[in-house]
């Protein structure tokens, strides 16, 4: 058996189907299931008295992901989802400093930002290409941040981080990046890219289930922008022995990205995204990178000889684990019914591909498209 039916096997959601709906939320694997059930277990035994391992364990898994990104420890925060991880940031930057962001994003990206008084302005999208001319043009003077997604929600479109990040290097902007369609499925590198911050959710490439997440921001920004929310456990105290009556109210803000995390932390979910991630780290991203192109490579060819009209037709540095085909009603209820499991809206097909995916499910949803 070969490493992809491997990990194929871990992911029971293909007992009963095709899946290609990794862009919504992945399925988790029987990995993953079993760390939850030992988690639990412990919990059930010890009550309170798993925290000191706990908090152990999830800085090993703040290290592990410094490292995957080429960061430090300190520049990592951890988060439920990257809306509460956006939100984070309102108030760091000066309501004077405008924004770019794209036409394409999802709301995440700019709702908060323009509720907070921030000026955003968009750029439009070119059967879904989005140039860097273009994201040039909109600079004026009193722009100072832009944010992107590193993969287009709806079109599926990769944007090139390092020329977004050369171009923002070159005018003084904060580099913000939602890598939540990315994450998992293709290795990023923030110095390269001069990404300032980088935010993503583990419920979809990453697969490690709802609630857990991460964002790095990196020591120049927490050192010129402290966020303007804080509470208990943002700060250090001098003395935290709060079972003694002692002056709460001398305390100084965290110098690093625990700042950004102002309760309890969420263990359970932090220690299965650490799951999640040695898995990802034991396959490899760059062959799990390699392996989600020859599948994407594969689909172009089978919609050809397929006569499906593909929107994400785009050069292969721009083409991303999220493939879009024109197909019609009748075709999607074919679709359903060879149980196959992707997002259908407006005539659009939505294909997305991962690590557990093979050439066979491709097979199956083509015979299908045929059928219909």
């Amino acid at each position: 058996m070969n490493t992809w039916d491997r990990v194929r096997a871990d992911y029971p959601v293909f007992d009963t189907g095709t899946y290609f709906f990794t862009n919504g939320g992945g399925p988790v694997g029987t990995p993953l299931v079993k760390k939850a059930t030992a988690l639990f277990t412990e919990l059930s035994e010890k009550g309170r008295g798993v925290l000191p391992a706990w908090d152990n364990q999830a800085n090993d898994v703040r290290s592990l992901l410094a490292g995957m990104i080429r960061a430090q420890a300190s520049e990592i925060a951890f988060i439920t989802n990257t809306a509460q991880g956006m939100s984070l940031l309102y108030g760091m930057f000066p309501a004077s400093y405008e924004i770019i962001t794209m036409r394409d994003e999802f709301p995440t990206s700019f709702v908060g930002w323009m509720h907070s008084g921030h000026t955003v302005h968009l750029v439009d999208s070119h059967a879904g290409e989005i140039s860097i001319a273009d994201i040039e043009a909109k600079i004026t003077p009193a722009t100072r941040i832009l944010i992107t997604s590193h993969v287009m929600f709806r079109t599926g479109f990769r944007q090139n981080l390092q020329a977004i990040g050369e171009l923002c290097k070159a005018h003084g902007l904060i580099h913000v990046v939602d890598a939540t369609q990315s994450f998992g499925v293709t290795d990023i590198d923030v110095q390269a890219c001069h990404i300032d911050i980088l935010i993503f959710h583990g419920y979809k490439w990453v697969t490690s289930g709802y609630g857990s997440g991460a964002m790095y921001v990196s020591q120049r920004i927490l050192d010129q922008y402290p966020p303007q929310v804080i509470s208990w456990c943002s700060v250090d105290y001098e003395s935290a022995d709060f079972q003694s009556v002692n002056d709460y109210t001398r305390f100084t803000p965290k110098k690093d990205a625990r700042v950004l995390e102002p309760g309890t932390l969420p263990y359970m979910n932090i220690l299965l995204l650490g799951e999640a991630l040695q898995y990802l780290q034991r396959i490899g991203i760059p062959d799990i990178s390699a392996y989600v192109q020859q599948l994407i490579a594969y689909l172009h060819e089978q919609a050809a000889a397929n006569h499906i009209r593909l929107l994400t037709s785009y050069a292969p540095d721009h083409r991303s684990a999220i493939q879009v085909m024109e197909v019609t009603p009748e075709q999607y209820k074919k679709v359903e019914q060879k149980n196959i499991q992707a997002r259908y809206k407006n005539g659009k097909l939505t294909i997305a591909l991962n690590f557990y995916n093979n050439r066979a499910d491709i097979d199956l949803l083509f015979s299908a498209l045929r059928e219909g």
